[in-house]
């Protein structure tokens, strides 16, 4: 008996290994070819505008995305961790995120409007570019994409949400092209991408909602009963948890962007947007493995274990550190041709930029797998409280070393705050592993 318990237990680990590996290369494939798209979209805009218009854009958008993440929920998260071992649920998660979504898309419109209003000057939008900036928050209106993910990832449909993204990365590459040919102004460059943003997300949702009928998944009214107020308000704490520290992680790269406007001007903020950019082309080719190592993990944290995980999670912090490393080396070698080929000799001075954020990016991707492990185990108050206290270090430390070494002080501020997180993130893991490995011994 033993024996065909095993043979049968074999066939479905590996199984599973294939359909990881599967999700893997399908995601990061479609991931990378939008990722080349950027770059030459962003080529293409850095040289039509130059320095100082690409810097306005960079900020106006830059103010658009942070108040995004201060308003609205990754409520992809909740939906996998709440369905992931009750597929049942997902009807009623559904129901919950869209109302999220919606809530959080009307609320982050308004703030971004009145911020404007009131303070855009203290982020770097003057009042010459205030209209600009209100155009472009309007997009907001269209953030409807954190339920949509969460419910085509949970059910293996990557294919949809890859599809979606090459299309968003096709359309801006071909606007940028048309715009760079008409020689086209700062504010045609604004209404063209606040479009092609806006429709990418609409886009989505209308894929998810055919989904639902096409599987018959029903979606609801989360506050109809007392039972589906409690199951929204749970969720709601779920959502909360992880949208206050995706909010946190991307601040730091959005505050940065707006010292640099505000303490050196447009220009260098377009050399910094520059190499910001270029930098974080490791994200978004490691994000799309986000997605599926998200959910395996957490679906692994709750079946394994505890010995299994920890040894499961050692291997994989070796793996991705040494790749971590090899990419952050392969950074240094290149900033020259990197930054010139996509920028051109206007943004010379991006190279080191470049150089110091990728490093800082590949502790992120080093770091990438400990973050489930850590959200399942305790939820997201140790990261929360690892990222606040990054972020309340990092601002007082980019003013002292922008005062000290200029532009760069920003970037060098970044790597250190990156690197203290990452190890930060190796601690919390073990010591939780272990916890659980006593508990598990105990009982």
């Amino acid at each position: 008996m033993a024996e065909d318990v095993t043979a049968v237990a074999k066939p479905s680990g590996w199984m599973r290994a294939r359909r990881i590996a599967r999700d893997v290369t399908f995601t990061t494939s479609a991931s990378g070819v939008a990722a080349l798209c950027s770059i030459l979209a962003l080529a293409l805009n850095a040289r039509s505008l130059g320095p100082g218009n690409f810097g306005t854009l960079a900020v106006i958008q830059a103010y658009v995305a942070f108040v995004s993440g201060l308003c609205t929920f990754e409520s992809w998260q909740p939906v996998i961790r709440l369905c992931a071992r009750s597929p049942l649920r997902l009807g009623p998660a559904a129901s919950c995120g869209i109302a999220l979504d919606v809530s959080a898309a009307l609320l982050a419109t308004v703030l971004a409007i009145g911020g404007i209003l009131l303070f855009g000057e203290a982020v770097g939008v003057s009042r010459d570019n205030r209209l600009l900036a209100i155009i472009y928050s309007l997009t907001l209106l269209a953030s409807l994409s954190g339920t949509p993910k969460g419910v085509l990832r949970l059910n293996g449909r990557y294919d949809v949400i890859a599809g979606n993204q090459l299309m968003q990365g096709v359309a801006v590459v071909v606007a940028s092209l048309v715009l760079w040919i008409l020689d086209a102004s700062l504010p045609a460059y604004v209404i063209v991408l606040a479009a092609v943003g806006a429709f990418y997300n609409l886009t989505l949702f209308v894929r998810m909602l055919l989904y639902t009928r096409q599987e018959h998944i029903e979606l609801l009214n989360p506050l109809r009963s007392r039972s589906k107020r409690r199951f929204f308000w749970a969720f709601l704490a779920m959502a909360t948890g992880t949208s206050l520290l995706s909010t946190l992680v991307s601040a730091r790269r959005h505050l940065a962007l707006f010292l640099v406007a505000g303490l050196l001007g447009e220009v260098a903020a377009g050399s910094y947007s520059l190499a910001s950019r270029l930098a974080t082309m490791v994200s978004r080719l490691t994000g799309p493995l986000n997605q599926v190592i998200f959910p395996e993990i957490a679906k692994l944290s709750k079946q394994e274990p505890s010995s299994r995980l920890y040894r499961l999670n050692a291997r994989i912090t070796v793996v991705s550190a040494c790749a971590a490393a090899g990419m952050a080396v392969g950074g240094v070698l290149l900033q020259n041709p990197i930054v010139l080929l996509a920028g051109g000799s206007a943004y010379a001075e991006a190279s080191l930029l470049f150089a110091i954020l990728f490093a800082a990016e590949c502790f992120g991707l080093a770091g990438m797998h400990l973050n489930p492990f850590i959200q399942v185990l305790a939820g997201t108050k140790p990261l929360l409280k690892i990222t606040a206290l990054a972020i309340a270090i990092y601002v007082p430390l980019c003013l002292a070393l922008s005062g000290w070494i200029g532009i760069s002080g920003i970037a060098w501020a970044g790597l250190l705050v990156s690197a203290a997180v990452y190890a930060a993130m190796m601690v919390v893991s073990h010591l939780l592993l272990k916890r659980r490995i006593r508990l598990a011994e105990d009982i």
